[in-house]
């Protein structure tokens, strides 16, 4: 034990990490978990239920109606048979061509003519007539035998009929030109020397020894020579022409058997749903083919190849959800999530199965249904409708396909019916995610029946239409199953939203609702906040409709962001109404962690009252990783201190990773950022506006959203018109003044010719009252703030503008333009108007 040597710490360490790197990689195990349960589901897939019909064979009587419940291919043998002899008898005639009887024919004549010149003697005269007259099987007379050393007949013998006869030879002469009759297809020449083929179509072209005969003996006829010489021609070519090109037969039949083995069996479909034989017919031997086929293909009830295949595809399609939906970047699923899909996935694929095999029963109760009508009744669209209430469009369109994929695997159905799944699933999720209240999921029914109307219209002409008896009754069924889908959307959505603690659409329409306990809560603990938050919540759902965002999200997002405040209201300055800062007396640090408190405890409320992850989400980052500036420099200016950390004074993020999240952050700074203007004109306001956002994105808080510089010049604008809303100036009425009765308020004067700044405020023109006590704004200007830089926590002023202090001079806790805190602040100045802001916020201004 002690050679083995130990695994030194820093390797340990890098494996370590190796380890954890793979395990952020990796995805969840629910994912695994929902690969195993479309495994499982392949199962039910490939496995037949139905009942199994008797046999019947050729003669007897059907006793009921026999439908094929699945398409499948039958062998036609004798049409197979009639094919491959057609085949044989097309193939082409091979011919072997000889070279042989060309130069046969010119040695033999040349030796006839030598043998005649050199019989000089009579006896060698016989001798050569009788040899003549056996080879050539016909009686020769002397004449004959005499004509042949005539040197006009061997002249004409080798320098014109030789030549002639061996022209046709070399191209080819055929025994008889009945030979190839029998072949359609024409012959194929081939030299068996060189082994080169050459095929002729028009084989009734070719010459036989008959025409070559004719031939010869009219050109004999015209030539000028004595009777004897000219029948001891014809005898001589008669006897000594042979065939050049002959048969093959066993070549030929070789190869007709090769091409009639490669035919393919002629086959065919049973379509599904097909009757293959009728109650009360007799059974034929087609019919009972069909019978044999049918019966053999269900006697094994477990489809191997179709169980591989369809857990392969599902696998292949169940990855698509590991992408990250598009408007978040860093979103990965849950366990949950991937619990909810096969929880999904197993209920509308047994209801798929239930309905494939008790269809022929459901349609043998009513007479009415087609069994394969019924799978349009199958409510994919609602299964799909609910997975779009709780996931983004790219991972809800991946449960679609596998819904319609497996639906159709287990129906037994073709693309057009997978196309009718799918489509009627997008369509539904179209019409679910562009409701506003649930009476609108409702209205949706009618669009619903509309368009599953127009895909099974489309599905049955591809399938080569259907019959117009049970058309009232199909329709039945797609209104039936558009009816279904919408009952699905009510009854479940509620249970998955306890089971599983979704926040889905109809979720976020409740949590809209102002008599929410949480939004009563604020209203009556933090008004100020409560009013910040309505006026965020319009501005977030305005912003997100114009960059394509969760404009529902944003709103309810935006409702709940500063929930945490109605904790501890008085920290913040809008909740305050004129009464102390409590900040003034405790530390930087202290107030710092008062404020970044807001978060944690927002997000704890949430999770208390079942938000949902998404508004937790929301929550947690519409502050970011933000600097609360002013109690930094707060805290960096106390002397006998050490420095400060940013750290400390920082909020705890993340930096919002989604685009709702980022819209809600941007509406908040902008709203809050936007009551320190003073006069808010339209140029100011846009001014203001553009450099707060400029500020937000230079800070890095966007780095991990999908929001673009097109999405920032959007939001910029759509806010820009919100504010010019809610900012609208109003023209000044003085109250009616009686002359005879004295009045009981002491004199009041215009703010707004006195002090710049505070135009349209109201103050006692002799009060004799000290500032302090004089009428404050409407709105307050320059606020007390910290949660970027000031107490309450937007990036704004530190103080409360007030009319006794004029700008540049100091207020009641010694600082500039009046702001109460010892603060450093940028001011910008306005015409007629002086605002403040932190530094940290308005970078660009």
């Amino acid at each position: 034990m002690s050679n083995i040597k130990k695994i030194p710490d820093k390797a340990r360490t890098g494996f370590s990490q190796l380890l954890a790197r793979l395990g952020e990689k990796l995805p969840p195990w629910g994912f695994y978990l929902l690969v195993a349960s479309l495994v499982l589901l392949s199962v039910p897939a490939a496995v037949d239920l139905g009942p199994r019909p008797d046999m019947l064979r050729e003669g007897s009587i059907a006793t009921a109606d026999v439908i094929a419940d699945s398409s499948f291919l039958y062998r036609d043998d004798a049409a197979t048979r009639a094919r491959q002899d057609l085949v044989r008898k097309m193939q082409p005639l091979v011919l072997d061509f000889v070279s042989v009887p060309v130069e046969q024919l010119h040695r033999r004549v040349q030796s006839i003519f030598i043998a005649a010149n050199e019989a000089l003697e009579l006896d060698e005269q016989e001798a050569l007539r009788g040899s003549l007259s056996r080879e050539m099987r016909r009686e020769l007379s002397a004449g004959e035998i005499a004509a042949l050393t005539s040197r006009a007949m061997q002249n004409a013998a080798l320098q014109r009929l030789l030549p002639i006869a061996g022209s046709y030879l070399n191209s080819g002469v055929l025994q008889e030109i009945s030979a190839v009759s029998p072949y359609p297809g024409g012959v194929v020449v081939r030299n068996r020397d060189t082994g080169e083929e050459k095929r002729i179509e028009e084989s009734f072209a070719l010459p036989d020894l008959r025409r070559l005969e004719l031939l010869l003996s009219q050109e004999i006829r015209e030539l000028p020579l004595g009777n004897d010489e000219k029948r001891m021609l014809d005898a001589v070519f008669d006897d000594l022409l042979y065939p050049s090109l002959l048969p093959n037969y066993e070549v030929t039949k070789l190869r007709a058997d090769t091409l009639a083995d490669a035919v393919e069996p002629v086959t065919h479909r049973v379509q599904r749903g097909e009757v293959i034989v009728r109650q009360g017919e007799k059974v034929g031997a087609e019919q009972e083919l069909k019978m044999q086929i049918f019966l053999q293909n269900k006697e094994d009830r477990f489809n191997t190849k179709l169980f591989l295949g369809t857990a392969l595809f599902a696998l292949l399609i169940s990855t698509g959800l590991l992408f990250s939906p598009s408007g978040s970047i860093s979103a990965r699923m849950e366990n949950k999530d991937f619990i909810f899909l096969a929880v999904l996935m197993t209920i509308f694929v047994l209801l798929a199965k239930a309905v494939a095999v008790h269809g022929e029963q459901l349609a043998a109760v009513s007479g009415k249904f087609l069994p394969e009508s019924l799978v349009f009744a199958v409510p994919v669209a609602g299964a799909a409708s609910l997975a779009a209430q709780i996931f983004a469009a790219r991972r809800y369109m991946v449960t679609g396909i596998l819904l319609a994929f497996f639906c159709t695997i287990t129906v037994q159905g073709s693309m057009a019916l997978f196309l009718f799944y799918f489509l009627s699933a997008m369509w539904s999720t179209r019409l679910t995610n562009r409701s506003a209240a649930r009476r609108d999921v409702v209205r949706s029914v009618l669009p619903l029946s509309v368009g599953l109307t127009a895909m099974w219209g489309a599905t049955t002409m591809i399938q080569g239409g259907a019959h117009t008896r049970y058309l009232s009754e199909l329709l039945a069924l797609l209104g039936g199953g558009a009816f279904c889908s919408m009952v699905i959307t009510f009854a479940l959505t509620p249970l998955v939203e306890m089971v599983f603690g979704y926040t889905t659409r109809f979720r976020l329409m409740e949590l809209m609702n102002l008599e929410q306990p949480l939004l009563r809560d604020m209203m009556m603990l933090a008004p100020g906040t409560y009013h910040h938050s309505l006026v965020v919540a319009n501005m977030s759902e305005a912003g997100a409709k114009r960059v394509d965002a969760h404009a529902m999200l944003c709103k309810v997002g935006a409702l709940y962001h500063d929930i945490g405040k109605s904790l501890k209201p008085g920290y913040f300055i809008e909740n305050q109404a004129g009464a102390g800062n409590p900040h003034d007396r405790l530390v930087p640090s202290l107030s710092a962690l008062i404020l970044i408190s807001h978060v944690k405890q927002g997000m704890e409320l949430a999770v208390k009252h079942r938000l949902g992850r998404e508004i937790t989400d929301i929550i947690a980052q519409h502050h970011g990783t933000g600097l609360i500036r002013y109690f930094f420099d707060k805290a960096a200016a106390m002397p006998d201190m050490p420095p400060p950390s940013e750290d400390d004074f920082r909020y705890p993020g993340p930096k919002p990773q989604s685009k709702e999240a980022a819209i809600v952050m941007l509406a908040d700074i902008v709203e809050a950022s936007s009551r320190t203007l003073v006069d808010p004109s339209p140029a100011r306001l846009a001014q203001h506006i553009d450099g707060v956002m400029k500020n937000v994105y230079s800070s890095g808080q966007l780095d991990q959203c999908e929001l673009t510089l097109r999405d920032l010049y959007a939001l910029t604008d759509s806010f820009n018109q919100m504010l010019l809303g809610l900012h609208h100036q109003r023209i000044s009425y003085q109250p009616p003044q009686d002359k005879s009765a004295p009045s009981r308020l002491p004199a009041v004067k215009p703010v707004g010719d006195a002090e710049p700044g505070l135009a349209g405020r109201v103050q006692p023109a002799e009060s004799g009252m000290p500032a302090e006590r004089r009428y404050a704004p409407a709105m307050p200007v320059g606020r007390v703030n910290g949660e970027n830089g000031t107490p309450d926590g937007r990036g704004h002023d530190s103080g409360t503008v007030r009319p006794g202090n004029k700008p540049g001079t100091p207020g009641k806790h010694g600082q500039e333009s009046g702001v109460s805190g010892g603060r450093r602040s940028k001011v910008i100045r306005l015409k007629n108007s002086t605002a403040q802001f932190d530094e940290a916020d308005v970078r660009h201004s």
